[in-house]
């Protein structure tokens, strides 16, 4: 059985056992009293610094999640971590950027300054929580706040409105005379959590820092764009389509490197005096091969007549798109005599030189342990899978492409290094309980980690042991 299990405050915080009571030592004049215990720098210096700024002009729903995309853009200028939140304001991280402006007083005007550039009505506040920064900023008061202990009293002065709560909690809450913030941080808990749900608690621990909230970070979509200016005018399609040759191999090699395809290619071709000429390339699926890619640009401008000779050309790609099963056949591109015959002549050439184990399929086994999830085959080619209805209340986590043979236990020095490299939790967790019935039971909660260099891991605690694995490794 699989389900989702609930979320860690910290996802490396290392589980220890509570240490054994000792017996106070008999008082004696030459010991000294111990020191007082250090509060902790993380209560002072947050781990999160927000900034939220709400746009009050772009509420209309018409061309709202576009305008804050391109907001997004201009935000990424400040920080790489931007996230949206509907309907009229974004949040930025900005921990890792107040050093680099010199104060969190500069970069908060250098952000301020962006949107006023841009001639955008704009209300922006500075918290150490997520909720904290947007109620402070959807009440218009503009506040640099670092210490979460100061986040109580300058909560307490807002109206309840600017929680964004729906119409019917709100007017709940002034029928019972609670106004502002402080009035409900003063009601019982149990009572909020029993008439409001728990919810509304949960917003409150987030808004005063006691309970991380995660956000979704933007990222932009990738499209591959490459110009090509001329040094003399191309007047022959012959010259065009060897200056094309390059693009398309940059371009092939971009999506390799991302793993993707795209079923569409465009080239603009720019005159000195007519029209910019759009040549369309269309492809049956979605690809990434140099071959097909270069047989459909040739083709295309085999009939191609320019109206002018071209000054410079532009390729730009369509929509990334991930490649599918079917365009990742490796015998896909093969021709020549016998036609199907091909690919099982290739099979039996390689299973003669190599060994009969060492080519062979993989069939998807309908199991959730991972490393049982599989199973070799014979026969390379199998019968096209039926599509399997799943829950649409359980999301998917994404799979890794390698998968290790064992899991690799993390010592507490990984443990370590992992946290000081600053990863970040992209997904999870997602908790998978199987195989009682054959001795071999697994109880883990899995995650998505992204290391500062740029690697994504599949690791998983043992819900057991508490100890923590790598299991596989994205591409």
């Amino acid at each position: 059985m699989r389900s989702r299990a609930p979320a860690m405050a910290d996802l490396f915080a290392a589980t220890e056992a509570p240490a054994a009571r000792r017996p106070s030592a008999a008082p004696s004049a030459a010991v000294s009293p111990p020191p007082p215990p250090q509060q902790e720098p993380a209560r002072s210096r947050p781990r999160h610094l927000w900034y939220a700024v709400v746009f009050p002009a772009l509420g209309g729903p018409q061309g709202m999640n576009a305008s804050l995309q391109r907001l997004c853009l201009h935000a990424q200028r400040f920080t790489p971590w931007v996230s949206i939140e509907p309907p009229n304001a974004l949040l930025l991280e900005i921990r890792g950027s107040v050093k680099l402006f010199g104060s969190l007083a500069a970069l908060h005007a250098d952000i301020d300054a962006a949107w006023s550039a841009l001639q955008l009505r704009a209300q922006s506040s500075t918290a150490p929580s997520t909720l904290a920064a947007l109620w402070l900023a959807r009440a218009g008061q503009k506040a640099l706040i670092e210490d979460p202990r100061l986040l109580a009293g300058r909560l307490a002065k807002l109206p309840v409105a600017c929680t964004s709560w729906d119409g019917l909690r709100l007017s709940t809450l002034r029928t019972m005379g609670v106004g502002r913030i402080g009035e409900l941080m003063r009601l019982p808990r149990a009572g909020i959590a029993r008439r409001f749900g728990p919810a509304a608690v949960l917003d409150l621990d987030i808004a005063l820092a006691r309970q991380s909230a995660p956000r979704r970070a933007f990222a932009a979509r990738e499209r591959f764009r490459e110009r090509c200016d001329f040094e003399t005018e191309v007047e022959t399609v012959v010259y065009l389509q060897k200056a094309l040759d390059p693009l398309i191999g940059r371009c092939a090699q971009f999506l390799r490197e991302r793993q993707a395809g795209v079923q569409a290619l465009e080239l603009k071709l720019r005159h000195r005096a007519e029209p910019v000429t759009r040549v369309h390339l269309g492809l049956a699926s979605v690809t990434g091969d140099l071959k097909r890619l270069t047989d459909v640009s040739m083709q295309k401008l085999a009939r191609l007549e320019l109206a002018a000779p071209i000054l410079s050309m532009e390729l730009r790609s369509g929509r990334l798109q991930p490649l599918s099963a079917d365009s990742l056949d490796v015998f896909a591109c093969l021709g020549g005599v016998g036609g199907r015959d091909t690919a099982p002549q290739l099979v039996e050439r390689l299973r003669a030189r190599l060994g009969e184990q060492a080519v062979y399929g993989i069939c998807p086994v309908p199991e959730h342990r991972p490393e049982a999830a599989w199973q070799r085959v014979n026969a390379l080619q199998s019968a096209p899978r039926r599509p399997t209805r799943r829950r649409a209340d359980v999301p998917e986590m994404p799979r890794p492409v390698w998968l290790l043979n064992e899991p690799a236990r993390l010592s507490d020095a990984d443990i370590v290094e992992l946290n000081r490299s600053r990863s970040m939790l992209e997904e999870g967790p997602e908790r998978i309980e199987s195989g009682w019935w054959d001795g071999k039971d697994v109880a883990r909660d899995y995650y998505v980690v992204r290391q500062a260099g740029g690697a994504r891991l599949w690791i998983f605690q043992e819900r057991r042991s508490k100890c923590w694995y790598v299991h596989g490794v994205f591409a």
